[in-house]
């Protein structure tokens, strides 16, 4: 059974994708082979060693905030013959709002920045990065996860690709978004890696919407080698799933992060479950994340569904949103307020998926505020006080009502 499901959500194709033969790639715009410092400028005492090797390490230690052991890792890279370079760009660092920790990192990791021209090299890029909206604690966090973005060419790679970017998603706030979720956007060769997928995708049927939200949503999924796009698209495309909707996007998003490893073991936690293939495919065609629940979580709400709601695979498979539902925050109060209200006569009928799926705004409406007079004890219910929550499967479940759950 389980090979069975993994064939078709891993291996089943109608007709394959093919991604356009494009020109052979330009070769990648040449590197600054420039260091990166990190760190609040600090003055060097009168007793730092001359040998170039400790003024490096005492500098990295004293001014960066290296630990020892990252300090000579980071030597091994570089070798200080004076400060003043390096001191002008921790300047430049503290100047656009790096923290000290910010600094830290980037230096850990790119030790030479160090060593590269504050005014000719750097501050263009922090310039450019600033100006499409990258900025404060955003761009901080940006480069001191990946400080090897202030090292491509400007001219021949960053701001081509933003360009590039802005044709399909409209606007810096839109690029930045992506940009967030997948920096290599900026770095890769995306006449070579990005538009190829993109015009497959156009001549399979899917709309500017949809590839926007793909872009949007999961740009990882795009920049990926062709070989391991065209069998993500082809086994969604393989799903019944159609190439016009906006979930066909979050399919494939979440298909392409997934492992084989991961994915067996997902489909094999639904399966000990009691779901079928058709379910299974059915629920991902209908909410790709519910791939992406943790095992563990899907199976405490299938059990609270089961034992609770007499909700089987046949009805959560077709709302498959609840799996994906914080049975702490959503699920229990809300199943809790509804109870309440049942035995008070105010509401009648069985608690239904709409009812955990409703907004949260539309939820408190309708059955909070409405009849907090009449039952004031929904109010702490809804918030979860009265239950403490977690650990529910601790509790002592009975089977007329949510009142029975002990509040210890």
């Amino acid at each position: 059974m389980l090979r069975l499901v993994h064939t078709r959500l891993v291996s089943h194709v109608t007709t394959p994708l093919r991604i356009p033969t494009t020109a052979t790639a330009a070769s990648p715009s040449r590197l600054l082979q420039l260091p990166f410092h990190h760190g609040l400028s600090h003055h060097i005492s009168s007793s730092t060693p001359n040998d170039s090797s400790s003024l490096t390490v005492h500098f990295l230690k004293k001014s960066c905030g290296l630990s020892s052991e990252a300090a000579l890792s980071a030597a091994n890279k570089i070798h200080l013959k004076t400060t003043k370079n390096p001191r002008s760009v921790l300047t430049l660092l503290e100047h656009f709002g790096f923290s000290k920790p910010d600094i830290t990192r980037i230096v850990t990791k790119r030790p030479q920045l160090l060593l590269a021209s504050p005014d000719h090299t750097l501050k263009p890029k922090l310039d450019f990065y600033q100006s499409i909206g990258l900025s404060g604690a955003d761009l901080a966090r940006l480069l001191s996860g990946i400080p090897g973005l202030l090292l491509w060419s400007l001219a021949k790679r960053l701001l081509p690709n933003f360009n590039l970017l802005k044709t399909i998603l409209h606007s810096n706030e839109n690029v930045v978004l992506a940009v967030k979720k997948c920096p290599r956007l900026l770095t890769s060769d995306l006449p070579n890696v990005l538009l190829p997928k993109i015009e497959s995708l156009r001549d399979y049927g899917m709309p500017a919407s949809v590839i926007f939200t793909l872009l949007i949503t999961h740009p990882k999924s795009l920049v990926k080698a062709a070989d391991q796009f065209e069998n993500t698209f082809n086994a969604i495309k393989g799903m019944g799933v159609s190439p016009s909707t906006s979930m066909f996007a979050h399919a494939l998003g979440v298909f392409s992060r997934l492992p084989k490893s991961t994915m067996e073991k997902k489909l094999e936690n639904y399966l000990s479950l009691g779901w079928s293939q058709e379910q299974l495919l059915g629920a991902f065609a209908k909410h790709p994340y519910c791939m992406t629940a943790s095992d563990e979580k899907v199976r405490r709400n299938m059990e609270f569904f089961a034992e609770k709601l007499k909700w089987g695979p046949a009805y959560v498979s077709a709302y498959p949103v609840v799996l994906s539902l914080s049975f702490e925050k959503r699920i229990v109060p809300r199943c809790l307020v509804l109870e309440m209200l049942a035995s008070k006569g105010l509401v009648k009928g069985d608690v239904k998926a709409r009812h955990l799926m409703m907004g949260e705004k539309k939820f408190i409406e309708n059955y909070v505020i409405k009849y907090e007079g009449e039952v004031p004890e929904i109010v702490d219910a809804m918030g979860g006080n009265k239950l403490g929550l977690g650990g529910w499967e601790k509790r002592s479940l009975g089977v007329d009502g949510y009142e029975h759950l002990d509040s210890t």
